[in-house]
C-alpha cells in the first residue's frame, strides 16, 4: 500500500471531521480565488473601458455659446489625416399614450449625428443598418419600449408631433445611456440617435452644431495634428479646441481602497480555515499515539511518521483547492459583475484568471501544510513510554512569549496608519486569544452554574478541559466578528459622513441642468409654484497638466453676491463670500481632492488651459465639497468669464419652500419648463447614490467575511465533535447514572454557546477597536469618520455570533445524545 492509500485510509477514519476540513479549504480557496480573479479582471477593464466609451475622439471643439455654425465642421473635414464628426443634442419627450407613463418619464435626450456609421460614434450594431437614416436605440431601451427595426417612434418637439422609423438598434453604449425600466425612466432620460440633418430641421437649427470630434488617424505627427486643429479654431471668436483626457484616477479614485478591503476579506478564508487544520490534526496526532508508538516499535523512523502525516495534508489540500477552484470561478464572475455594477461600468469585460489560479493553488497547499507544521513535528516526536501512560487530557497551560508577542502585535497596529493593521492586529489578538478566553471562562462559570445547574458546570468544566484547541476555534469567530463589526460600522459612519458633507455643499435643495439658459429663464425658475430663491452659475471642465499628463479640472463660477445662500462648498474661519470677495486676479480656491491629486501648497500656483493658452492660477484656499463627487476647484465668476469665455450658462441651483416636498417641487419645475431640463439632481439623490454604492460595496466584503465565519461554524463543529469523541466512555457513564439525553444535549449545546459568547464578546471588543483605530486615519473621498458604534449593528452582529455557534453545536450535541454503554466499551 503506498502512501496516499494509507493516507486516504486514514483521513477516512473519521469521515465528518475529513469532511468539514475539507468544507474549509473550499471555502478559503474559492474566497481567495473569486476576489484575486475579479478584482484583476476590474483592474484591466476599468481603463479599456474609459477609453472605448469616452476616449473614442482624441479632440473636441466648442462653443462660447450654446450652438456655432455648421461650417466649422466642414473646415475640420478639409484637414486630412483625421476623421470626425459634428455633433447636435436637444431634448424632447415621447408621444405615447400609455396608462401609468407620467410626463417625467417620457423625456428623451436626441443626439444627432454627421454620421452615424463611424468609429468616433463605434455603435455595435445588433440589428439593422446604421445608414438609413432612422433612428437608433439600444437594445436596452428596445427591450424596455417593447420595438423592433421598422417601428415607429413619435417625438414632441415646438414644431409639433415627428415620427422616424428605427433603423438600428445597438449594444448598450455610452453615447445612448438610458434607463434599465420605465421606473428608472423617472431618474434618467432616455436616449436616441438620429442623422443630424433630421435633428436640425425638426427643432430649426439649420446649419447649426453643439460639439465637433475629431480622430487622429495613424500614422501622422499627433502634434501637427493638434497644432491644426488650433490653428482652426483661432480662426473663429465663438468656438474652442480642448483634447480628449481620459482621467482614470478621478473616475475611480476609491477603487484602490475597496480592493484592498476586498483582498483582506478574502484571504481571511484561507487563514481561517489554517487553524481548522491545525485544530484537525493536532487531535488526531493525539488519538493516534498508541499507532504511531506501536509503528515505532517494529521499526518506523520519525521521518515515516511524518510522511504519513504529511501525504494526509497534501491529500486534504488537493481535494479542497481542486473544489475550491471550482466554486471559485462562479464566486469571480459574481463578484465581477457586482464591481461592474457598483462602479457603474458597462462592460461585459473578459475573466483575468491567471494570477487569481496560480496563488489560490499556492495558498490552497501550502497554508494546510504550513498549519500542519507542528502536528506532524509531534507524529515524529511520540514516545512509546509516553504512551503507555493515561493520559487523554491536554494539560491547560499557555506559553507567556505567545501573550507577550500578540500584545505587542496589538500595540503596533496604533502606529500603522492604514487599512493593513488590521493583519497584525488580527494576528495578535489570535495569540492573546487563550488568555482572554480562559478568564472569559472564570467568569462564565458562576453564570453557568447558577442558571443550568449540573450541566452549566460541567459545560464550563470542558471549555477548559483541551483550553488551545477551544480558544483556537473560538478565535475564528472572533476574528470574523470583529472584521464584520468594522466593516459594518464603517458603511454606516461613512454614509452619515457624507450625508453631513452633502447637505452643506450642494449649494441648495436641487441642480438643475438645461441644455442652455436663457435670459428669461431665470425670472421665469423664480416665479414657480414652490420655488424660494434660484441662482444661475457657470461650470467648464478645464485641462490641467499633472506631472506630464493631462487632466480635467471642473471649474466652477462662483459670485459673491449669491454663495452664502447656495454654498457650493463648506468653509470654516471666515463666510463663502468673504473668501470669494477675497480672491485678486487669477487666484482659485480647490477642494480637498484636487488639492490632494496636485500635490502642491497653498501659495504655489497650478496652470490650466484658457482661451488665451496657459494661465497660472495661484491656490488660495482648500475647501470641503461634494460637487461633482467631490472633485473640482472654484473662481470668481467675473474672472470665470474672462479666462474661460462661456457666454451661456446651464446650472440653475434653487432654494424650495418649506412647504413643499422635493418630489413637488421638480415636478412644477418639469411642468414649467419641459423637456429643455436635462437632468434635476437633489441633495437627497447624491445620499441615496453614495448611500447605495457604499452599502454594495460593504455588502460585498460582508459576504465574503460572513463566508469567513462559515469556516469558523465548521471549527466549532469540528472541535465538538474531537470532544465528543474522546469523552465517548465518560458520557456513556453519565448515560448509565441516570443523566437524560435532554442533559448531555444541553451540556454540548451550552459548551458550544461559551465557545460562541466568548468569541462575539471579545469579537465585538476587538471590532470597537478596529473602528477607533481606523477613524484616527481612513480617509475616503477625503472625508473622514468620527469615532462611534451603533448599537444596533452591535447587537445584530453579536446574535449573528451567538446564532453561528448554536447552529455549529446542534450536531455534536445530537451525536453525544445517541452514546451508548455498550458503544463506550468498544471505544478505543
Amino acid at each position: 500500500m503506498n502512501l496516499w492509500q494509507i493516507a486516504w485510509r486514514n483521513l477516512m477514519r473519521r469521515k465528518l471531521r475529513t469532511l468539514l476540513t475539507v468544507m474549509s479549504i473550499v471555502i478559503g480557496v474559492a474566497s481567495t480565488f473569486g476576489v484575486i480573479a475579479s478584482v484583476d479582471s476590474a483592474k484591466k477593464a476599468f481603463p479599456l473601458y474609459l477609453k472605448a466609451a469616452f476616449g473614442k475622439a482624441d479632440y473636441s471643439i466648442f462653443g462660447t455659446e450654446a450652438y456655432f455654425s455648421e461650417e466649422v465642421f466642414r473646415e475640420v473635414q478639409k484637414l486630412g489625416d483625421t476623421a470626425s464628426v459634428a455633433v447636435l443634442k436637444q431634448n424632447t419627450k415621447l408621444y405615447l399614450e400609455e396608462e401609468g407613463i407620467t410626463a417625467i418619464q417620457k423625456r428623451v435626450d436626441l443626439s444627432g449625428y454627421s454620421h452615424l456609421d463611424t468609429p468616433l460614434t463605434n455603435f455595435k450594431t445588433i440589428k439593422g443598418s446604421l445608414v438609413t437614416g432612422g433612428a437608433i436605440i439600444t437594445d436596452r431601451t428596445a427591450k424596455v419600449w417593447k420595438a423592433d427595426v421598422g417601428d415607429t417612434i413619435s417625438l414632441e418637439t415646438d414644431k409639433g408631433i415627428r415620427k422616424i422609423q428605427i433603423s438600428a438598434i445597438v449594444k448598450y453604449t455610452a453615447e445612448l445611456m438610458g434607463p434599465s425600466s420605465w421606473t428608472m425612466a423617472k431618474y434618467h432620460p432616455w436616449s436616441v440617435a438620429v442623422p443630424l440633418p433630421v435633428l436640425q430641421d425638426w427643432f430649426g437649427l439649420s446649419g447649426k452644431i453643439e460639439s465637433v470630434q475629431i480622430k487622429s488617424l495613424p500614422g501622422p505627427d499627433v502634434i501637427a495634428v493638434q497644432q491644426k486643429i488650433d490653428e482652426l479654431a483661432k480662426r473663429y471668436e465663438n468656438i474652442y479646441m480642448q483634447p480628449v483626457v481620459i482621467d482614470f484616477n478621478s473616475q475611480f479614485k476609491d477603487a484602490d481602497t475597496f480592493f484592498l478591503a476586498l483582498y483582506i476579506a478574502g484571504c481571511l478564508g484561507i487563514a481561517l480555515s489554517a487553524f481548522v487544520i491545525f485544530n484537525s490534526l493536532y487531535v488526531s496526532i493525539n488519538e493516534r499515539k498508541k499507532e504511531f508508538a506501536a509503528l515505532k516499535t517494529i521499526g518506523y523512523t520519525p521521518e515515516q511518521l511524518r510522511a504519513f502525516v504529511l501525504f494526509e495534508v497534501l491529500l486534504l489540500s488537493l481535494i479542497g483547492t481542486a473544489a475550491g477552484l471550482f466554486i471559485g470561478y462562479g464566486l469571480a464572475y459574481l463578484l465581477k459583475t457586482i464591481i461592474f455594477m457598483l462602479f457603474n461600468v458597462h462592460d461585459e469585460g473578459s475573466m483575468e484568471l491567471s494570477k487569481g489560479f496560480v496563488i489560490s493553488i499556492i495558498a490552497g497547499v501550502l497554508v494546510p501544510i504550513a498549519a500542519s507544521l507542528y502536528p506532524i513535528r509531534q507524529a515524529g516526536r511520540v514516545s512509546v513510554i509516553a504512551v503507555l501512560k493515561e493520559n487523554r487530557s491536554e494539560k491547560a497551560s499557555l506559553n507567556k512569549w505567545q501573550g507577550i508577542i500578540g500584545v505587542l502585535l496589538i500595540l503596533s497596529s496604533f502606529f500603522i496608519k492604514h487599512l493593513l493593521l488590521i493583519l497584525p492586529l488580527l494576528i495578535g489578538v489570535a495569540l492573546v486569544f487563550p488568555y482572554l478566553f480562559r478568564m472569559f471562562v472564570v467568569l462564565l462559570r458562576p453564570v453557568y452554574r447558577l442558571l443550568f445547574g449540573f450541566s452549566g458546570e460541567v459545560a464550563t468544566r470542558n471549555l477548559t478541559r483541551n483550553l488551545g484547541r477551544t480558544s483556537m476555534t473560538s478565535v475564528i469567530l472572533c476574528l470574523g466578528i470583529a472584521m464584520i463589526l468594522l466593516m459594518s460600522s464603517l458603511n454606516s459612519a461613512l454614509i452619515q459622513t457624507y450625508e453631513r458633507v452633502i447637505y452643506s455643499s450642494y449649494g441648495g435643495n436641487l441642480d438643475i441642468m438645461f441644455h442652455h439658459i436663457e435670459q428669461t429663464d431665470l425670472e421665469s425658475l423664480k416665479k414657480t409654484e414652490g420655488v424660494a430663491d434660484a441662482v444661475t452659475y457657470p461650470l467648464q471642465s478645464v485641462i490641467w497638466n499633472l506631472q506630464g499628463q493631462k487632466r480635467k479640472l471642473p471649474v466652477y463660477g462662483v459670485g459673491a453676491e449669491w454663495i452664502d445662500r447656495f454654498p457650493l462648498f463648506a468653509v470654516s474661519g471666515t463666510s463663502h463670500s468673504g473668501l470669494i470677495n477675497d480672491l485678486d486676479k487669477d487666484e482659485i480656491i480647490m477642494d480637498k481632492i484636487s488639492y490632494g491629486i496636485w500635490g502642491g501648497q497653498i501659495g504655489e500656483s497650478i496652470s490650466l488651459e484658457t482661451l488665451q493658452g496657459p494661465v497660472s492660477f495661484k491656490v488660495v484656499a482648500v475647501v470641503e465639497t461634494m460637487k461633482n463627487s467631490g472633485y473640482g476647484a472654484f473662481v470668481s465668476e467675473d474672472r470665470f468669464r474672462d479666462r474661460f469665455g462661456l457666454k451661456y450658462e446651464r446650472n440653475a441651483l434653487v432654494l424650495k419652500d418649506e412647504n413643499i416636498t422635493p418630489l413637488q417641487l421638480r415636478e412644477n419645475i418639469f411642468n414649467q419648463f419641459g423637456v429643455r431640463i436635462e437632468e434635476m439632481f437633489g441633495p437627497e439623490d447624491w445620499v441615496s447614490v453614495i448611500g447605495a454604492t457604499y452599502t454594495g460595496s460593504f455588502s460585498v466584503i460582508n459576504l465574503l467575511v460572513i463566508l469567513s465565519i462559515l469556516i469558523s461554524g465548521i471549527g466549532i463543529t469540528n472541535t465538538l465533535m474531537m470532544n465528543i469523541m474522546e469523552r465517548v466512555r465518560e458520557l456513556a457513564m453519565m448515560r448509565a447514572v441516570g443523566v437524560m439525553r435532554g442533559q448531555l444535549i444541553r451540556m454540548v449545546l451550552l459548551e458550544g454557546f461559551g465557545i460562541g459568547l466568548a468569541a462575539t464578546v471579545i469579537g465585538c471588543a476587538f471590532g470597537i477597536l478596529l473602528i477607533f483605530i481606523t477613524s484616527t486615519f481612513l480617509e475616503i473621498h477625503s472625508l473622514t469618520y468620527q469615532f462611534g458604534v451603533s448599537g444596533t449593528i452591535l447587537l445584530i452582529i453579536g446574535l449573528f455570533g451567538i446564532f453561528i455557534s448554536l447552529i455549529s453545536s446542534f450536531t455534536p450535541a445530537s451525536r453525544a445524545a445517541k452514546t451508548s454503554l455498550s458503544e463506550a466499551l468498544r471505544y478505543e
